[in-house]
């Protein structure tokens, strides 16, 4: 079974993304912002890691580039309402979707992440 963090600050964002995630046989773990999920994606080194960008204590971003700087090398997808091109150039993120999101568009990227993962591939 996939291991997934979701890193949210958004208590019903989190809690239906994590739900929509748990239903289609994911094991999410949930963090409330950038700090927490930092941490535990060291602590856990889940397969795939889902961030907000505009979070407390650590945006998505400078979460992302802590991971990346301490070896993480999985995938991770940025979700924010901010436009993909107004994000900074060397962003570090695999994936990235734009909010409000839907359940398939998530799920659709998610299960892409978990096929390349599982023939081998980051």
């Amino acid at each position: 079974m996939l291991r997934l963090l979701l890193v949210e600050d958004e208590p019903d964002v989190s809690l239906v993304t994590a739900t929509v995630l748990e239903e289609a046989g994911y094991h999410v773990t949930v963090a409330s912002d950038g700090c927490e999920g930092l941490e535990i994606a060291l602590q856990e080194m889940p397969e795939l890691i889902v961030t907000d960008f505009m979070m407390p204590c650590l945006s998505g971003l400078e979460m992302i580039e802590r991971l990346r700087g301490a070896g993480y090398d999985r995938p991770i997808i940025l979700t924010t309402a901010i436009a993909e091109q107004q994000l900074p150039r060397q962003p570090g993120y695999d994936a990235y979707l734009a909010k409000p999101y839907g359940s398939h568009a998530l799920l659709t990227l998610v299960e892409a992440f978990r096929e390349r993962l599982e023939a081998g591939g980051h």
